[in-house]
């Protein structure tokens, strides 16, 4: 009776460790997304087990509010996926999802796994931020009354202990994982006042303690936060505003790179705005 009751003490454990063998080991979703992006939600599962994990996986998008799904809006045409993952071996499960202009209802995602003993639930929200220039063209219309802003994107790479700066245009790739540099120039000023509001990629994270600079006028940080950064500018007239920081690239897919704009109340216009692109973000495979 003693063996027995050890035993069943015991038992959790057992299953426990069994359950440890199989599953997600890492989730490849952006904190948000905001409208017109195209995320690519990866999921990578693993096997320590000694034979083959087979079953399917079904991702799905749901409106919160409503409980239904909503995957016809995010062009979720992948959705219901079969595996085979070897012993010892990780495989990603990737979702292409495309999220829509007009829609704006919580969401949330949930992915589940089934096997022929078992289904396994994930889920969480997606968070959807707005996109203010759908209607309006990448390059703004110019005026000469107007201070020049320009804003670069580049790729670092560091070979033989040098640093080279690889400048990004429009369909370019980079990888998981790769330092971005980003550089705003604004010149021919005559404002006394602007203030400057840059956002970045959601499938980027900034690296602001360490890298931000501001290399002229009095700038001052008003806001900080993971999405986007503002700053003020006083007297600016006929100086040249530089602003550079970096990015790490760490979710898959492509994402819009927003202007940046730059606003003042003596400004010839309410605001003005450099052009916009995306930035196409590729998985880091590894062994």
């Amino acid at each position: 009776m003693k063996l027995l009751f050890s035993f069943l003490l015991s038992l959790p454990w057992v299953v426990m460790a069994q359950q440890k063998f199989t599953g997600i080991n890492q989730l490849n979703i952006p904190p948000f997304v905001r409208q017109g992006d195209q995320p690519l939600f990866g999921f990578q599962l693993f096997n320590n087990s000694k034979k083959d994990w087979t079953g399917t996986v079904h991702f799905q998008l749901l409106d919160t509010l409503q409980q239904q799904p909503v995957d016809g809006w995010f062009y979720n045409q992948q959705g219901n996926q079969y595996f085979l993952v070897e012993p010892s071996k990780k495989e990603w499960i990737e979702f292409p999802i495309h999220i829509p202009f007009e829609f704006s209802k919580p969401t949330a995602w949930e992915l589940r796994i089934k096997t022929d003993t078992s289904t396994t639930l994930t889920t969480d929200y997606l968070q959807i931020e707005p996109w203010g220039y759908a209607e309006e063209t990448a390059t703004p219309a110019s005026d000469p009354r107007w201070p020049l802003l320009v804003k670069k994107t580049s790729r670092l790479t560091t070979k033989n202990g040098r640093t080279r700066k690889e400048l990004l245009t429009e369909n370019a790739i980079v990888i998981t994982g790769d330092t971005l540099l980003v550089e705003i120039e604004m010149t021919k000023s005559k404002s006394n006042k602007v203030v400057l509001v840059e956002q970045w990629p959601a499938g980027t994270q900034p690296n602001m303690v360490r890298t931000l600079r501001t290399h002229a006028g009095v700038g001052k940080v008003l806001q900080l936060n993971r999405q986007e950064l503002r700053m003020e500018w006083m007297n600016t007239s006929g100086s040249t505003l530089k602003v550079s920081y970096q990015l790490i690239a760490r979710y898959t897919g492509r994402f819009q790179i927003p202007p940046v704009v730059v606003s003042g109340a003596d400004l010839p216009a309410p605001f003005i705005r450099s052009s916009y692109s995306s930035l196409l973000i590729e998985q880091l495979k590894l062994p």
